[in-house]
């Protein structure tokens, strides 16, 4: 008997070894050959499905069907069960958001798309929330409402100076409307006046509106200064859309043009039909120039991201490797119980099994793609998730070797832990991810045939 226990655990070893596999061929896949993002998308959502019926049949299942089919004598105790069954599965989510979070915050999240896609949707948020508290009291926003003001701030990209910098200088082309968040900029017009602007103001509005090149210098003199920066083609588009906005710049435009008169020389006649052409120009709109591309630099703000995403995917394999040993201890008991001879092959709980070699791939492709713009060698990748092989491989003989002399009710508590833990997985990764990469048609029916094709395992076993 003692034989036969150490050659369970040496099948659990093998099952787990096989189900986190994939990471290894996901990695090298995901480093080597470029694959569009339909198709990790609908990879993403097939792992998924399969991974939900493999959870539903093999994890919940037996415990649901117990008290549904318990006589008076024992329905108490299922009972018990189940409830213990429901309590764990919360915990379990509760444990793997817990243990995330801590690890996203470290860049872990960098791991999944869909948490990179959260992350860069708080981050763009608590960004915009920041610019409308800076610019917001100014005079000329003030009257903004917020609705419009969030609008804006989505358009704004950020450009820093250095004192002594120039922003633009007498005769530079104008494509792009300022406004200063911080610091101070100082405009010298040609006649040798200087004005500064500060704070939550408008700069370069009258050449920006004409369509003219810049008629003064604008230099950071007093300090380092931080800008935002609107781009015509962003312009044009928000104006149509807010309206009042467009009329609110070029009242101001307008009021500046005006101020500017006062020092124009008389005998300068060039200036004075600059002047009248930029107010003829404000009148009548603008066109639309090409926009700039965003900036991305979420993976540049932690330098341990690619550790952090490999212990985010360990802690993905925890709970999945140990119930592979325990599962298969519910199929070896339920199958001695007919005095069967047993193999390796009657023993594989294929559909659980199965499920996690389908959904480990896309995961380690996308993570890989990560770690490898995080600095990684590809030989250091290859091996880390070699490394998380043998890891399911070990948990899973674990899993085996624990489960025989753990009662039945503490199994149900340790099951519904790793079950819930995975279920939060999918549900806050796999399936937006399939979402965002692939077409929402093609996400729901990839994670339905991968359902289906989970299912399906159950003839073989």
């Amino acid at each position: 008997m003692q034989d036969m226990g150490t050659t369970l655990v040496i099948w659990a070893a093998i099952l787990g070894a096989i189900a986190a596999g994939s990471m290894v061929l996901g990695a090298i896949v995901g480093i080597t050959t470029p694959m569009s993002n339909a198709t990790v998308g609908a990879m993403c959502g097939f792992g998924a499905g399969a991974l939900i019926s493999a959870l539903s049949i093999e994890l919940v299942s037996p415990t649901v069907e117990a008290l549904a089919h318990a006589d008076i004598a024992h329905r108490v105790e299922e009972t018990h069960h189940f409830v213990t069954l429901l309590i764990a599965l919360i915990g379990g989510g509760l444990i793997f958001i817990t243990l995330d979070q801590l690890l996203s915050a470290h860049g872990g999240y960098l791991r999944k798309g869909a948490y990179v896609i959260a992350q860069h949707a708080r981050n763009k948020s608590k960004r915009q929330a920041d610019l409308m508290q800076s610019i917001g009291n100014s005079s000329f926003f003030s009257s903004m409402s917020p609705d419009m003001m969030h609008d804006l701030v989505k358009l704004l990209q950020p450009k820093f100076l250095v004192e002594d910098e120039h922003l633009f200088s007498v005769g530079d082309a104008s494509s792009e409307l300022y406004i200063v968040r911080a610091g101070s900029i100082t405009l010298t017009h040609a006649d040798g006046s200087s004005h500064t602007v500060e704070r939550g103001d408008l700069l370069g509005e009258v050449s920006f509106l004409a369509h003219q090149a810049h008629s003064t210098t604008a230099v950071a003199e007093h300090g380092p200064a931080e800008l935002l920066v609107l781009h015509k083609s962003q312009y044009e588009v928000f104006s149509r859309s807010h309206p009042e906005f467009a009329a609110s710049v070029r009242e101001l435009a307008a009021q500046r043009i005006l101020e500017n008169k006062r020092h124009v020389d008389q005998a300068a006649v060039a200036k004075q039909a600059w002047a009248n052409l930029a107010i003829d120009a404000i009148r009548t709109g603008g066109s639309e120039v090409p926009t700039a591309a965003e900036l991305n630099t979420m993976k540049e703000e932690h330098n341990n991201a690619g550790m952090a995403i490999w212990l985010g995917n360990l802690l993905d394999v925890i709970p999945e490797s140990f119930v592979i040993g325990t599962v298969m201890l519910s199929i070896v008991a339920s199958k001695t119980a007919t005095g069967m001879t047993l193999s390796f092959w009657d023993v594989m709980p294929l559909t659980l099994v199965g499920a996690l070699f389908l959904s480990n791939f896309p995961e380690a492709l996308s993570a890989s793609v990560n770690m490898k713009s995080q600095g990684f060698s590809t030989g250091k990748i290859i091996f880390l998730w070699s490394v998380l092989t043998v890891i399911c491989a070990v948990g899973a003989a674990f899993g085996a070797y624990v489960g025989e002399s753990i009662p039945h009710s503490a199994m149900i508590v340790v099951e519904g832990i790793a079950a819930g833990a995975m279920l939060t997985m999918i549900g806050s990764a796999m399936l937006p991810e399939a979402a965002h990469l692939a077409s929402p048609n093609m996400a729901g029916f990839s994670t339905l045939v991968g359902f289906v094709a989970a299912v399906g395992f159950k003839l073989f076993e």
